[in-house]
């Protein structure tokens, strides 16, 4: 590290005698409006450090052309305006803390606060912006302590890697099912992009990323977050419901504010978080005052709402589980309900069947049973009449199994549908899983049985019919054994 150290020294000479120092995300630009003999040894400096460390050269130019390092060494360009420009990807690939991270680098805390100004927590990376919701380390120069969380570590160029704790904040997929998100482009919140956890985070260097933190954390305790173009407007419904703004630019967040955040976020996203937030929303909607932001409202009042809504919660869950228990209970009912219905069709359909084969033979009784003589039997059926009796009691074989059929599969097609809108619109306590278990998938096997049912009734039907219409055959056939 003992050319990196050179090199950053060499960088921060060359800022003192430099008019503009613009310390980006992944390049530095350094300018001045008089090429000295200090600044072209520094400049031939940062470019042999740079060579030994296998980075990129920087890019020097001299009253607007490029030139090479060694062409410094003459008194040619004295006294004209210069710029360099160096890409600081591979120098920040020499300091990565994780195999699978993002490695950004600054040359001073200046810098890296004015790179923190222009994040937008809320918006997804664009361009070479990068993805804080991967690991991610910054290594800044000049800084005196380590800090960050479970993804974002921002470290002084040659400190050790950190041991952080275990993240137990909600993942963003968790956050955006409870929050409503109201803006042009799509809105991210992703409170373990920005989570803070570990470090010095009272120090100076670290206020401006609590900030950020504290917004993000502070986004996941409203119902709607909203993009108003100027900033972001917050919407609690609780006991009232609040519009407010979620941050004012000028205001610090405090490390301790930070904390509570976290905590309450942790509790509320834990389990039930719809119950949970409305607990803590309820107070907060009380307690922030008019022309407060979201941000120093729970500054004052979170840690109040939050030891209310632990207390409550245990009284809630009971009341919710009473609840719970009722309308399961109406769910079997209603169940039950189903259950008899698809029984009392397959009973229906089994009955009209038998009365049907019953009336076959009871016609064929007493069609043939005062006719036994041979010649009498020939002459019935050689008969017209027959044929076309026949073929009329076949009709309505095929008429009575279609209108069972349709009518049976209407009637239960629609108290199937009736009854899952009405599962949707009162069901407030069960689970979705609940629903599909104690209720769908018992009726689903009773559908099953009715169609099955159906099938073999439908099968019989077709027998039956075929026998019908060719009884005079069938007759003749028998008789022949």
């Amino acid at each position: 590290m003992t050319a990196v150290a050179n090199l950053l020294d060499a960088i921060s000479e060359l800022r003192s005698h430099s008019l503009q120092f613009i310390d980006e995300s992944f390049r530095l630009t350094v300018e001045g409006d008089s090429l000295s003999g200090d600044v072209k040894a520094i400049l031939q400096q940062v470019d042999e450090l740079a060579r030994q460390l296998g980075i990129d050269v920087p890019t020097i130019m001299i009253s607007g052309e490029a030139v090479d390092a060694a062409e410094l060494s003459t008194t040619t360009f004295d006294d004209e305006p210069w710029r360099t420009v160096l890409g600081k990807s591979t120098l920040a690939q020499k300091m990565r803390a994780r195999d699978n991270e993002s490695t950004l680098f600054f040359f001073s805390v200046e810098s890296f606060h004015q790179w923190l100004e222009h994040i937008d927590p809320f918006q997804y990376p664009s361009g070479n912006d990068p993805d804080l919701s991967c690991p991610t380390t910054v290594r800044v120069n000049g800084l005196t302590a380590a800090f960050g969380g479970p993804l974002l570590w921002v470290l002084p160029p040659a400190s050790e890697t950190p041991k952080t704790p275990i993240n137990k904040l909600p993942n963003q997929s968790d956050v955006h099912g409870l929050i409503h998100t109201n803006a042009v482009k799509p809105l991210r919140v992703c409170p373990s992009a920005y989570a803070l956890s570990w470090g010095n985070l009272d120090s100076s260097e670290a206020k401006p990323l609590v900030r950020l933190s504290a917004c993000v954390i502070a986004a996941c305790l409203v119902q709607e977050l909203k993009n108003t173009g100027n900033g972001y407007d917050a919407t609690l419904r609780g006991t009232k419901r609040l519009s407010l703004p979620l941050y004012d630019e000028m205001q610090a967040v405090s490390a301790d504010t930070l904390s509570r955040l976290t905590e309450a976020v942790c509790w509320v996203y834990e389990e039930r978080p719809e119950t949970r937030l409305r607990l803590v929303m309820d107070r907060l909607s009380i307690d922030i005052e008019h022309g407060q932001t979201l941000l120093s409202g729970v500054e004052k009042y979170l840690e109040v709402a939050l030891q209310q809504a632990r207390d409550s919660y245990t009284f809630v869950i009971l009341d919710r589980k009473d609840a719970y228990h009722k309308e399961v209970r109406e769910l079997m009912k209603d169940m039950k309900s189903q259950a008899d219905l698809y029984a009392a069709k397959v009973r229906d359909l089994v009955s009209a069947l038998t009365r049907d084969i019953l009336g076959v033979l009871v016609f064929i009784g007493f069609s043939f049973i005062g006719k036994f003589d041979q010649k009498n039997i020939n002459m019935l059926l050689e008969s017209s009449e027959l044929a076309l009796l026949v073929k009329f009691l076949a009709g309505y074989l095929v008429l009575s199994c279609i209108l069972q059929f349709s009518s049976n599969l209407r009637d239960a097609n629609l108290a199937y549908s009736e009854s899952k809108t009405w599962l949707d619109v009162l069901q407030h306590y069960s689970s979705q899983a609940d629903k599909q278990v104690r209720f769908l998938t018992p009726i689903d096997r009773r559908r099953i049985t009715l169609f099955v049912a159906m099938g073999i009734m439908g099968f019989i039907y077709a027998c039956l019919v075929i026998i019908t219409w060719n009884l005079p055959f069938v007759i003749e056939l028998l008789l022949a054994q």
